[in-house]
């Protein structure tokens, strides 16, 4: 469509939209909004927040209030990511070993050891994830930009390789 005078109080992103344009951007929000409802979009936040937190807490060389916060952030969002399959993937039998360590990391954290604590949840953390790691790192690598470079490289591409090898979901 040709550009017309901007009107009093029209936004300048609407100011040239084609109707084409237009359409193809309602379509992908509308996408966006049927694939993930309101508690995924905000688990999909705490999940990040919890990361950033642990991250944070590991930098600060294992901030105990940073591990926390980020530990509660990621079972949070966790939960309203998966719904009430947060329970059922927690507790199943085949995982027990992963869930304990988890929660003990945890509890080590909160009371006062947070370096022993982060080492026992990580343990935790290989024994419910690894078997999603190489899908995770399959999609890192073809859909971020840049990752597939840093994936790699000589050091992590070692870690990449044997992760890749071991670990593989059912088909």
């Amino acid at each position: 469509g040709r550009c017309k005078r901007l009107q009093r109080g029209q936004h300048f992103a609407d100011f040239c939209k084609s109707d084409r344009a237009s359409n193809l951007e309602e379509s992908l929000v509308s996408t966006f909004e049927r694939m993930f409802d309101d508690n995924k979009k905000i688990g999909i936040g705490c999940c990040g927040l919890g990361v950033l937190c642990l991250g944070m807490g590991i930098m600060l060389l294992f901030d105990r209030t940073l591990l926390a916060l980020g530990n509660v952030a990621f079972l949070l969002g966790l939960s309203l990511l998966m719904g009430k399959k947060v329970f059922k993937f927690f507790f199943r039998k085949e995982k027990w070993k992963g869930t304990t360590s988890f929660f003990t990391g945890i509890a080590v954290i909160i009371i006062g050891w947070p370096f022993c604590g982060f080492l026992i949840e990580m343990y935790g953390v290989w024994k419910l994830f690894a078997a999603f790691l190489p899908n995770l790192i399959s999609s890192l690598q073809y859909t971020v930009p840049g990752a597939s470079m840093v994936l790699n490289m000589w050091p992590i591409s070692i870690v990449v390789g044997w992760i890749k090898d071991t670990r593989r979901l059912p088909v």
